[in-house]
């Protein structure tokens, strides 16, 4: 896992590094202060795929690229096979699986999500754009700021992403869900 997020890291420090912009001038872009950003590129912690995709989206290149240092190839439609999207574990928590990686231009990113059991404590996160999710297997716990949504298997939600949200498993069990950015 350390070594996939290291090489991430190098990834986005070449992307940033193509596009000319200093340390100082991406974490600007991003809304983030510098030294969050220098921790993305130092490749030593677990950097949220929200960021991983606004990191994308700054520096014009796929989220593929970011994570595999492959570019898309697929113009007219892509297949992923049971077990064989890209996957990413941001910590060991957490496993996303990026579905449909290999389109070109892509409008939306799609992520299998593996929760597996959950501490007490729930990790806020934002991003830019609109975000669904439909639980696949297991129980889970959505928090918006001051509310909590609880969502079992064949539930979704739809949300505005730039809301302050979180995820959590319920009971100590591990859920999967569908998580669709866009």
């Amino acid at each position: 896992m350390r070594e996939q997020t290291e090489e991430i890291a190098e990834r986005i420090v070449a992307a940033r590094e193509a596009c000319g912009y200093s340390m100082e001038d991406a974490a600007k872009k991003m809304g983030i202060n510098k030294y969050e950003y220098q921790d993305y590129e130092s490749g030593h912690i677990d950097i949220p795929v929200s960021s991983i995709l606004k990191i994308a989206s700054l520096y014009n290149v796929d989220v593929k690229m970011l994570l595999t240092g492959e570019d898309p190839t697929e113009h007219n439609f892509s297949v992923t096979r049971k077990g064989e999207g890209v996957s990413v574990e941001r910590h060991k928590r957490y496993k996303y699986q990026a579905l449909a990686s290999d389109f070109v231009g892509k409008k939306a990113n799609f992520f299998i999500v593996t929760v597996d059991a959950s501490d007490e404590n729930v990790q806020f996160s934002s991003h830019e754009g609109q975000e669904f999710l439909y639980v696949l297997d297991g129980t889970m716990e959505v928090h918006f700021k001051d509310e909590k949504v609880v969502l079992r298997e064949g539930d979704s939600v739809f949300f505005n992403s730039s809301i302050s949200h979180a995820v959590r498993t319920v009971d100590g069990a591990r859920a999967r869900f569908l998580s669709v950015l866009v």
